[in-house]
């Protein structure tokens, strides 16, 4: 039986983010992927502008006035725009215009990224070991990008006369985004609500200006419901339980949880029927098994290097103790 409650909070997390690929499905087969963004957007933002709220009406409470953002500027917008706003708008764009399986591979192999990142920064075995597990990975990306099936149009794409090849470019710029948030998002020290707020006002402003411009049909209830819930529920719900588990040295013991989220989320689609050549299958094992190395490489890392890893930023203004690292592979 789990005691910990942290626990349960990482396996919620990891459970809903696996099911984002699989919701992006459904709604994008009632819905136009503009519309999409709008609600899953707007929906997170309303989570985070309630969690904002509360967190101040508490502050107010405790002390004499309101409490002040540490950390708080130019940077704090920047983080959160790319690392939410953006890696959410390329994902989906991907899942529009490709193949939804190999699509979504792509856009959780940021680790790979982050490797590459650690060998420009630290040249120690460590960072050896994981630039050529990054080596295998890219051999998996190519061999998605010249399987036999890379090449195939799905709906979104053929309605828009587009190549999917935009749709996998698209995810390899989701991955870069949350890299970037992945070693930006320590130099900044606001909660998280602070931190994601402005970015899903930003996705939410953006979203309306391409439903305007496309002329988007309004989609139906169904999509509209597919798209409430991966704003509700992998976005917002998913990261404030990714928070909860981090907090408290979490990061140390549960954040290799995360790294289960692109496993869970492949398979979840290809039980439920979602297309996918050998060819992309043996890429998509190859880029799982790098990403695999790359978390046992930073599990075997000594206590001391572990400890001078930045910890995770607390859910709301009232537990912000300083600056951290959210390591989720969102």
């Amino acid at each position: 039986m789990v005691r910990d409650p942290r626990v349960l909070a990482a396996l919620g997390a990891v459970v809903l983010w696996s099911t984002n690929a699989y919701a992006a499905g459904v709604a994008l087969a009632h819905m136009q992927v503009e519309w999409l963004l709008l609600v899953q957007y707007g929906s997170a933002a309303v989570v985070f502008l309630a969690v904002r709220l509360v967190a101040h009406r508490n502050s107010r409470r405790r002390t004499a006035g309101p409490r002040g953002v540490a950390g708080a500027g130019p940077w704090v917008l920047v983080v959160g725009v790319v690392g939410l706003t953006g890696t959410i708008f390329l994902q989906y764009t991907a899942f529009a215009l490709a193949p939804i399986v190999a699509a979504n591979v792509l856009a959780y192999g940021w680790p790979l990224l982050a490797a590459l990142a650690v060998l420009i920064v630290r040249r120690d075995r460590s960072a050896l070991r994981g630039a050529g597990l990054a080596v295998l990975g890219f051999a998996g990306v190519a061999l998605i990008f010249i399987s036999p099936g890379a090449a195939d149009t799905g709906d979104n794409a053929a309605a828009l006369g587009t190549s999917p090849m935009w749709g996998y470019v698209a995810a390899l710029g989701s991955a870069v985004c949350m890299t970037a948030y992945t070693l930006g998002s320590g130099r900044v020290s606001v909660p998280v609500a602070d931190l994601l707020l402005p970015a899903t006002i930003v996705g939410v402003i953006g979203a309306a200006m391409l439903v305007a411009i496309s002329g988007a049909p309004s989609p139906p209830l169904v999509g509209m419901a597919a798209a409430a819930y991966i704003g509700l529920g992998p976005m917002a719900a998913g990261y404030g339980l990714w928070t909860v588990a981090m907090s408290h040295g979490g990061a140390r013991t549960l954040s290799p949880l995360g790294y289960a989220t692109p496993l869970l989320s492949t398979t979840l689609l290809i039980v439920t029927g979602a297309s996918a050549t050998p060819a992309t299958l043996l890429g998509i094992g190859l880029i799982l098994a790098s990403s695999t190395g790359v978390l046992l490489t930073q599990h075997r890392r000594s206590p001391t290097e572990v400890d001078r890893q930045p910890q995770p930023r607390e859910w709301s203004a009232a537990t912000q103790d300083g600056p951290d690292t959210d390591p989720s592979p969102r």
